[in-house]
């Protein structure tokens, strides 16, 4: 099956190619640079929840989860699931390729991060759900092209849960993370965010938190961690209330210590359908958040600008009509990248990844 999949990908991707050229829709958004998919459009095969890192200038690595079957990875299929990656060198990316076997169960959110060294960290979990897995870390030394054996991370230890981590300068790897029990069906389930730090690369972790919604056990998770206009970490993380009939919103918290003690959550104005989003963080609080902005549906994946590190978010753009679960990384040459889940023309209740490109410079004068 992956041998198909891989020699359906270069046709695939010249075609949609040529389509999103020809779509006159991209042209009225002049801060749209690009887009293009990274995952082959074929019919019984499913993506979902990716992430990405520039290696270094001008280039890319880029993973995501995907596995054959029918129906969704992240809900109908309970094996086969797996990570593949592609690398952009600057002109064009690499056919996809399977890095990690789910075999007979399921790969999850799939984090890849860089060091100042070059080296790359890849975070992922494996379990039939969600709720029950175990979590590695694997490493590359040329940009993801090769990958170590897997290590499996300490119990207790999740690593980044779907957003990158945030490096500090003296080397902490502070990583935003989130650890939920029980089905939203369930009498008895809990949620909460937390902040997993490894000050060696690794080798030893600490875990800070938890950061629970006032009164609510079944609350956040999925923060995505970024630097205010004050130099402070903050999180923004998703409720899960639309999951149980309420309304949902994302919330946030500050630490003005580096990562290692937080303020209580407090319930922004940005509603929340419990869908992932990212943040991305052009420095000195100038931020960009990729979201659905729905308190009930996961479309269309909407863009948010903040020139004041968070405390205030414009009205929402539109990036897409149909998009979730989106990565966003800002490049060294100002630009950010963003890659989210998109039905799938083969099969409509499936999905691919795409990745696009945005001048942040169009999008706002002061950015």
């Amino acid at each position: 099956m992956i041998k198909k999949i891989v020699a359906a990908i270069g046709a695939v991707l010249f075609f949609n190619s040529f389509l999103l050229c020809a779509d006159p829709s991209a042209k009225e958004k002049s801060w749209l640079l690009k887009e293009e998919f990274l995952s082959p459009d074929i019919d019984h095969f499913d993506c979902h929840s990716s992430s990405l890192v520039e290696t270094k200038e001008g280039a890319l690595c880029a993973v995501w989860k995907g596995g054959a079957g029918e129906g969704k990875s992240n809900i109908d299929m309970e094996e086969g699931v797996g990570i593949w990656t592609s690398q952009f060198d600057g002109t064009s990316w690499s056919e996809p390729r399977e890095i990690v076997s789910g075999g007979s169960s399921v790969c999850w959110t799939p984090v890849v991060c860089k060091y100042p060294s070059g080296e790359l960290f890849l975070f992922y979990r494996i379990g039939s759900v969600p709720r029950h897995t175990v979590n590695f870390l694997k490493k590359s030394q040329d940009g993801g092209n090769t990958w170590s054996d897997p290590d499996l991370l300490p119990a207790g230890i999740m690593g980044p849960q779907k957003n990158k981590p945030l490096l500090t300068a003296d080397g902490a790897l502070i990583c935003p993370s989130s650890v939920s029990v029980g089905e939203p069906g369930d009498l008895f389930k809990a949620t909460a965010c937390w902040i997993d730090i490894t000050e060696d690369q690794g080798k030893h972790w600490k875990k800070v938190g938890p950061l629970e919604l006032p009164n609510q056990k079944f609350g956040v998770i999925e923060p995505a961690l970024f630097l205010d206009a004050k130099g402070h970490m903050r999180i923004l993380c998703r409720d899960r209330a639309h999951k149980i009939g309420g309304v949902g919103y994302i919330w946030q918290a500050i630490s003005e210590d580096g990562g290692n003690h937080w303020s209580e959550l407090t319930r922004t104005d940005l509603p929340n359908p419990d869908s992932a989003f990212d943040v991305a963080d052009l420095g000195e609080g100038r931020l960009v958040l990729v979201y659905n902005h729905s308190h009930t549906h996961r479309f269309p994946l909407n863009l948010a600008l903040s020139t004041d590190g968070g405390d205030h978010w414009s009205q929402p753009l539109v990036l897409d009509e149909i998009g979730e679960f989106p990565a966003a990384i800002v490049t060294s040459d100002g630009l950010i990248h963003i890659t989210y889940a998109f039905p799938s023309s083969c099969s409509p209740d499936q999905r691919r990844i795409k990745h696009v490109v945005i001048d942040p410079k169009k999008l706002h004068p002061a950015y």
